[in-house]
């Protein structure tokens, strides 16, 4: 008889959330975790970066009402306190995880774990070794920044996001790197809190666009985001070489010294499935671990979930991931649903999208009927002091399939969220056209967006 129902490997979004929904379903679970619980989400990522984001942007809205004479402001913003309330509350909100897991009953184990067969595992941790063994596993163990090797540049200068997020003072200068893999360039949003505490910022694209899953009607209003403070943008650039508090950076056949005290890579990830044993459980990697809808490896009872199968690196998709796998895990039947997964940035004006661009849409063979919204006419984002804003709505013409939804200005994240309940519940435009907002609301944008692609 196995030890456990179910052995979770990792304690992120992925594995907690896989933890509480298995024992939830009756299954006594083991989780392993060498850290410790809530993974680089609430660590190194998602949570922190929003906690220094969050106080950065008040910060900058303070000053606009200090222009305005509505408050005195005479301090810059304090890098050092911003850190430290950070982590006060990156601690609280760890606790808060391992209160659940115990409440829940789960069994969390400190170690790190190696797979010896695909029903038992070895578990070194400060006291030794031990042997679990378990009915089904699921793989949790999320990704692993990869820091970049950059010519001339020492490896202490070119630094990741959870360094960026430890600094007692932000840097004079910094070169902020973006590779998002094609989907959300997360250096943004450190271009924008580096600049916001007095950094001189450029940013680098590797490819030809700043925003590649973004709409182009709302590009320019996003890059608005980052040049209205002050930060430089060079796209399709390789830095080729690094001298003392610069970087020479090459792009369109011309070379550019840039000032950079440090270089930050934030989106460069790749999935964490080194010394985990998983050749000798059979489990199949390219990458990433393969999974299938059910997040089934290519071993019966082994599940993996999360950024550690080389899908979508987003803690959202983790959890849900993590969900279908102990929905599985445990007997049932469920599949991931991962059409409609919003992206996010929290930057001032904050940037959100969900589903297809026009142009994909059009690719993908649709006839398309767009509808787009300027915010400054709505009167919540005018409360709300917003600059710029723009709502559009892609939909297919027949039967109103609502196909994507692009947002740059304020609550972005919460209208695209709204769209993405209604994009997964299949909603169509004309439905979304006709709903009755709440006044003043932000919602009435997409409302008034879905009403010009519905047509009158």
């Amino acid at each position: 008889m196995a030890d456990f129902d179910v052995v979770v490997i990792g304690g992120g979004p992925a594995g907690y959330a896989a933890s509480l929904k298995a024992s939830a379903l009756g299954a006594s679970v083991a989780l392993i975790e060498a850290e410790r619980p809530g993974g680089a989400c609430v660590h190194h990522a998602c949570i922190p970066t929003n906690l220094l984001l969050d106080a950065a942007i008040r910060y900058a809205e303070a000053k606009e009402l200090a222009v305005m004479g509505v408050i005195g402001l005479g301090e810059q913003f304090n890098f050092r306190s911003a850190t430290a309330r950070k982590d006060a509350l990156v601690r609280q909100m760890s606790d808060g995880i391992r209160t659940a897991l115990r409440m829940a009953k789960v069994q969390v184990v400190e170690g790190r774990a190696r797979f010896e067969s695909p029903r038992s595992i070895t578990v070194l941790g400060g006291s030794g070794s031990t042997s679990i063994s378990g009915e089904a596993f699921i793989v949790a163990t999320g990704t692993r920044w990869a820091q970049p090797a950059i010519p001339g540049v020492a490896p202490e200068r070119v630094v990741t996001a959870d360094v960026i997020q430890s600094l007692a003072a932000a840097p004079k200068s910094a070169l902020v790197l973006l590779d998002s893999q094609g989907e959300v360039p997360f250096g943004v949003e450190y271009a924008v809190l580096l600049a916001i505490a007095g950094t001189e910022v450029t940013v680098v694209t590797a490819g030809p666009g700043l925003f590649p899953s973004l709409d182009g009607a709302l590009v320019a209003a996003a890059r608005a985001a980052l040049t209205d403070f002050g930060v430089r943008i060079i796209e399709g650039g390789r830095v080729v070489a690094g001298g003392n508090g610069e970087v020479t950076v090459n792009h369109a056949g011309t070379t550019t010294a840039v000032p950079a005290e440090l270089v930050v890579a934030v989106d460069v990830r790749k999935p964490f499935v080194e010394n985990l044993g998983l050749e000798e459980a059979g489990v199949a990697v390219d990458g990433g671990i393969s999974v299938d809808r059910s997040c089934q490896t290519s071993v019966p009872g082994v599940f993996a979930a999360g950024d550690v199968t080389g899908g979508p690196m987003l803690s959202s998709v983790a959890s849900h991931m993590g969900e279908v796998a102990a929905t599985n895990a445990t007997g049932g039947a469920a599949v991931s649903r991962l059409r409609n997964i919003p992206r996010i940035l929290h930057t001032l004006p904050a940037i959100a999208w969900v589903g297809l661009t026009e142009e994909a849409a059009k690719s993908a063979g649709h006839d398309t009927v767009t509808g787009v919204f300027d915010l400054s006419f709505n009167a919540r984002a005018v409360t709300l002091g917003a600059r710029t804003g723009i709502v559009k709505v892609i939909a297919d013409r027949q039967p109103g399939e609502i196909l994507g939804v692009h947002v740059v200005g304020p609550d972005a994240a919460e209208i695209v969220a709204v769209a993405a309940s209604l994009m997964q519940a299949e909603v169509s435009v004309h439905d979304l056209a006709s709903t009755v907002a709440w006044h003043p609301s932000m919602t009435e944008g997409l409302v008034e967006a879905a009403r010009r692609a519905s047509g009158p």
